[in-house]
């Protein structure tokens, strides 16, 4: 059995290699081959890219990529029909991959697509092409599942595999111990983005709040999860002229978020995973000033942060553009490290959140479907 999986994110490759991991538990002869990050090879992808080859950040921004773009998409095609696969993967990045579906459509390779596009945040009329290409949607959301339904798509809502992630004590325990933290230090973890143009952006503004909010905490311990897209030569860098020690920590992403009193957070996955964590913390984001003009007008919801989204209320501020400056974080943070009864009332949402999309194994369930799929594809290969 041969399928096909592209992921174009930092989150879609932690997908994508848990879902590969979990087909093969069931198959250990499948073959996977197309586009992912380094989580998704050591899981036993087949790269024609990585994923690094597709990351843009921002509307106006991809457009000088555009040429490269469309040679990675042309060479996917050619893939689909030299390989012929059972089934063709999709994993978010639907700019990208519904291009690929089209093509996979034309050519008869069923399309499943794993994690919603977010219709219903903003580009509604991406849904008509998800009618015309997609086969089958695995949504991670319980409201994204009457939108399909509706719309007649194939849908199965399979939970939030964040929600499925428990740090024991004693792992948390452990990492307290390796990196020597006190519970007398207020400690803060920063997660500025996961592509580079994210912490371009965002880490020297960080580094400027951290030094004002040490005048109010002067005991501050900050931690910085590394993630597998970021060239650690870039961070230390911009961390370097810092008057405060940042720690740079490999490897540990979800001890940091646990251990964390509070975060600093760029939209994106990792403000759910550490909602689902239970640590209090706010967002910032900022792109260039016509991606962020252009986003307001196309924006269908109130928030940018998936927590506020789900919940339909502000429980995690919103530190964007203008208001994105170390004097505003530093005042944000400050007061939820000081604050207890904020703390409780954020872990009290978080708590909330998570009986909205906990099912309990989402991959386990995402692979059933994915090889149930494949199972039933009909190994006739035809061009239209």
């Amino acid at each position: 059995m041969k399928l096909m999986m592209i992921a174009g994110e930092v989150s879609g490759d932690q997908h994508g290699a848990a879902l590969i991991q979990e087909m093969k538990k069931k198959n250990p002869e499948i073959e996977i081959f197309g586009i992912g990050g380094m989580l998704m090879i050591q899981a036993g992808l087949r790269a024609y890219y990585t994923i690094s080859s597709l990351q843009v950040h921002g509307i106006i921004e991809v457009i000088r990529h555009l040429p490269r773009l469309y040679r990675i998409l042309w060479n996917m095609r050619e893939a689909l029909v030299e390989e012929k696969p059972q089934i063709l993967i999709l994993i978010d990045y639907p700019g990208f991959n519904l291009k690929v579906a089209q093509y996979a459509k034309q050519i008869g390779v069923p399309v499943v697509f794993f994690n919603s596009p977010q219709i219903w945040a903003w580009r509604k009329r991406r849904l008509y092409k998800i009618q015309k290409y997609v086969d089958h949607m695995l949504v991670l959301y319980p409201f994204e599942q009457k939108i399909y339904e509706e719309a007649q798509v194939p849908v199965s809502f399979i939970g939030h595999p964040a929600s499925d992630v428990q740090v024991s004590a004693e792992r948390i325990q452990t990492f307290q111990h390796e990196q020597q933290l006190s519970k007398e230090q207020p400690i803060v973890a920063i997660l500025p983005g996961s592509r580079p143009s994210e912490i371009k952006q965002h880490l020297p503004i960080l580094v400027q709040a951290l030094v004002l909010l040490r005048e109010k905490q002067p005991h501050l311990r900050v931690l910085l999860p590394m993630v597998n897209s970021i060239d650690p030569t870039l961070v230390k860098e911009i961390i370097a002229s810092s008057e405060i020690p940042i720690e740079l920590v490999y490897h540990r992403f979800w001890e940091v978020i646990s251990v964390a009193n509070v975060a600093i957070v760029a939209s994106g996955t990792a403000t759910l995973q550490t909602a689902l964590q239970q640590t209090p913390f706010i967002v910032i984001y900022r792109v260039s000033a016509f991606t962020y003009w252009l986003g307001k007008k196309l924006a269908q919801v109130a928030y940018i942060c998936i927590v506020n989204i789900l919940l339909n209320r502000e429980i995690v501020p919103e530190l964007l553009q203008h208001e994105f400056t170390p004097e505003r974080v530093s005042e944000k943070i400050h007061h939820l490290l000081e604050d207890a009864s904020a703390q409780k009332k954020m872990q009290t949402s978080f708590r909330e959140l998570k009986a909205q999309i906990h099912t309990g194994g989402t991959y386990r369930k995402a692979a059933e479907i994915l090889l149930d799929l494949a199972e039933k594809r009909k190994t006739n290969f035809s061009l239209y």
